[in-house]
């Protein structure tokens, strides 16, 4: 896997950084930028290969079918910000095809804003990121071969391991927008309205650089199975 990084992630310790969610492969990839943890569904814990792809980070679990469960999932998330950790949520609440952004849940946005109402100088940031797995074995990836790295539907987490693994060389362009601050006025839907609407920003500006040749560079980084951190 090679990973690009199109701009610079905030910096701010109460930071929650929220991504388009493709696959599994989304957790090393951003783990490779920067130290974070993970928002993740009961679900990947359940299988002993993904737990111990999580559990190399910070996880919180959360179990999508009882909601419930969301304010104990947020204090966490809070908890877990206020110990310097940004926290990685995939707001779209499940996997895609890597060709389109489904709507953004606002229920963890609320985390962020408590975050923000317990830190003395009001420090937050929501940073907006796109991932666009964009070149298989150095050529662009083509609409049909999504598949190869995208982890969806019905296929399980094995069989699309193992199609990975005989694939050829991904990379993944990580675009990094503008952060977000997070003011007492920012409820948590306008927060999901706005995230959204700034990555769907980043996948126009992902698509209109498919085209350019792959170049080595300091934002260039390789990462295999075990995520290893850019310098």
């Amino acid at each position: 896997m090679r990973v690009r990084r199109h701009g610079a992630i905030g910096g701010v310790a109460r930071q929650l950084v929220v991504a388009n969610h493709v696959s599994w492969l989304d957790i090393p990839v951003l783990a490779s930028l920067a130290p974070m943890s993970f928002l993740a569904k009961k679900e990947i814990g359940d299988n002993p290969v993904s737990r111990e792809l999580v559990a190399l980070q910070g996880v919180v679990y959360v179990d999508r079918g009882r909601r419930s469960c969301i304010p104990k999932v947020n204090a966490r998330m809070v908890e877990t910000m206020r110990g310097g950790s940004p926290v990685v949520l995939f707001a779209e609440a499940t996997t895609g095809d890597g060709n389109r952004l489904m709507r953004f849940r606002s229920s963890h946005f609320e985390a962020i804003r408590q975050a923000a109402a317990q830190d003395d100088r009001g420090q937050a940031i929501i940073q907006p990121i796109y991932l666009d797995y964009s070149r298989l074995a150095g050529l662009p990836i083509a609409r049909g071969e999504r598949p190869r790295v995208a982890w969806y539907g019905d296929i399980t987490f094995f069989d699309h391991f193992f199609r990975y693994i005989r694939g050829g060389g991904v990379t993944c362009d990580v675009y990094c927008g503008t952060p977000i601050p997070v003011g007492q006025g920012l409820d948590r839907k306008t927060a999901a309205r706005l995230t959204e609407a700034a990555v769907r920003e980043l996948a126009v500006r992902a698509r209109a650089s498919r085209a350019r040749p792959i170049l080595p560079g300091p934002e260039s980084a390789y990462i295999g199975l075990r995520p290893c951190w850019s310098p």
